[in-house]
């Protein structure tokens, strides 16, 4: 089984180099440093579109132009937790990424029980639909909505499910996959965003930098409402894990491995509560 990780770099920082994570540098197209390793302007690419579109220019060059059994997509300073352990980790070399699950063995095993490996669900108080329009551009999620209902009306009760009464989404756009199901991912989710953009791409330019990131926070919603479908259509089974988070700053390390190890024995005492639970 070959498997191919990318870890997302917008900026210079630790780089993670494995036998099957290996960084991209995202926008590269539009950079004007040269982070030291290949880029996604590469191939058939949306590089640079990725103020708008955020880590999905690399979902969109991995589709387009990596070959491999599994696929996958971490962030520069977030992984998936495999192993369910520390939140944190400092290094990333060969030990500490098999010590939180992240080889190539480990995530055979799991793709043999599970179709996907995705992060633990953000849960609201509220709707996706109200989160969305309270913290973004109220319109642009309604595009989206209006796009799934014209584009895949079999899958509108699974965006109502997931978006307008739902309160729960994967953020971060991480996911690892056989590449035939990323690739089915991927096509559904940039023909809506496509179409979304060509609609609202107009006011985009003149929003703040921040909100300017639409498709990014789009995508992150319309995952779940992916996996909503392929789980109630086709049996999809599915792995949510913590995201593992690099701490390069020393001082903070070792506050948090201090903290760590005192809730570990708290809870190896009775006196706390596992801070991890497992989802499916």
């Amino acid at each position: 089984m070959d498997i191919k990780i990318f870890a997302c770099y917008h900026k210079a920082a630790q780089a993670i180099h494995s036998d099957i994570i290996r960084p991209l540098h995202v926008g590269k197209a539009l950079s004007t440093t040269d982070l030291g390793f290949p880029g996604d302007d590469t191939g058939d690419n949306i590089s640079a579109r990725n103020p708008h579109y955020c880590e999905l220019t690399a979902t969109y060059w991995i589709w387009k132009n990596v070959q491999a059994d599994v696929v996958g997509l971490f962030h520069y300073r977030r992984l998936l937790n495999l192993a369910d352990t520390h939140t944190k980790v400092h290094k990333t070399d060969a030990a500490s990424l098999a010590a939180h699950g992240l080889t190539a063995e480990n995530i055979r095993s799991l793709l043999d029980r599970y179709d996907a490996l995705l992060p633990h669900e953000c849960t609201f108080d509220e709707t996706i639909h109200e989160q969305y329009r309270r913290a973004h551009v109220a319109s642009d999620i309604d595009t989206a909505l209006a796009v799934i209902d014209e584009k895949y009306p079999h899958m509108s009760h699974a965006a109502d499910a997931v978006i307008r009464n739902g309160s729960r989404m994967y953020g971060t756009n991480m996911l690892v996959a056989p590449k035939p199901l990323f690739d089915e991912y991927a096509s559904w989710l940039f023909d809506i965003l496509f179409e979304v953009e060509r609609r609202v791409h107009a006011s985009v330019h003149g929003r703040a930098a921040y909100q300017q990131r639409v498709y990014g926070f789009l995508s992150e919603r319309l995952m779940g409402v992916f996996i909503a479908y392929k789980q109630q259509v086709d049996g999809l089974k599915f792995m949510t894990f913590p995201a593992l988070c690099i701490e390069e700053d020393e001082r903070k390390w070792n506050r948090y491995r201090f903290r760590f190890f005192r809730r570990k024995l708290l809870s190896a005492l009775g006196l706390g509560k596992k801070r991890w639970q497992r989802q499916m």
